[in-house]
């Protein structure tokens, strides 16, 4: 009786050999898609028996856990974002409206993907600090650098952006990730149009932005012991007028 093909022929299978760096990489893609799906708080072991690899070899690879999260922060954070926006957003060789629209339609395809938006959601929901140090960091420069060429084309000079300024240049960043979340986290419809959408946001944004950057109240006004303008000269005149009257 011939043997089924079950059984087998007696030969041994052998898995298929990677590279190191091949099966790192694709360990880690994995586990992007891994924790885009289960969330930070979900075992290595379920990664392990996802991608068909024991977790001792994952650990042979990243060391531990939380290496292999600070890797999945790296590619899906610092990998997307490109040094040359923050060049865009600085050459006033262009107008701003021009350079924001640049910027926009450049991010939003850098970040339109269902596994960025969902590793950012996670990250603050289950206590990892990914998300706040990629906010703190590249973005929160970014938002520096919007503010600084609103308050350049209202001739004002240079100076710290103030808080409310950040806050008013997230107003701009957030339309932008509320799209992502609108898309990928609650799954409902979406303009698929990005390059529209960057340029609305963009001319709604600085249509409305009008009149909001402009000097603090305390610098405009005058010092408390300033003199009046024109007090010295009637200063000098009351005393003059005393020095005459006979005593």
């Amino acid at each position: 009786m011939t043997k089924s093909r079950e059984q087998g022929t007696g030969v041994k299978q052998r898995r298929l050999r990677l590279a190191p760096q091949t099966r790192e990489r694709m360990i880690l893609d994995a586990a992007i898609e891994f924790f885009a799906e289960e969330g930070f708080r979900a075992e290595t072991r379920g990664l392990a028996d996802r991608i068909g690899v024991s977790q001792s070899l994952i650990y042979r690879y990243f060391g531990s856990k939380e290496n292999l999260i600070e890797r999945v922060y790296e590619k899906t954070f610092l990998s997307r974002w490109i040094p040359e926006w923050e060049e865009t957003i600085a050459d006033r060789s262009r107008p701003l409206r021009e350079r924001l629209k640049k910027f926009f339609r450049s991010y939003l395809i850098a970040v339109d993907d269902r596994t960025w938006i969902r590793i950012a959601v996670h990250s603050s929901l289950q206590g990892s600090d990914l998300t706040k140090r990629y906010i703190q960091g590249p973005v929160t420069r970014l938002l520096g650098k919007i503010v600084m060429e609103l308050r350049a084309e209202a001739g004002m000079p240079p100076t710290k952006p103030t808080q409310m300024e950040i806050e008013l240049a997230w107003h701009l960043h957030s339309t932008a990730i509320y799209y992502l979340i609108r898309k990928y986290i609650h799954g409902t419809q979406v303009s698929l149009q990005t390059n529209e959408i960057a340029d609305m946001m963009v001319d709604n944004f600085l249509d409305g932005v009008h009149g909001r950057i402009k000097p603090s109240p305390k610098a405009a006004a005058p010092k408390k012991n300033a003199t009046p303008k024109n007090s010295v000269g009637r200063t000098a005149s009351r005393a003059k007028r005393k020095s005459s009257t006979p005593a």
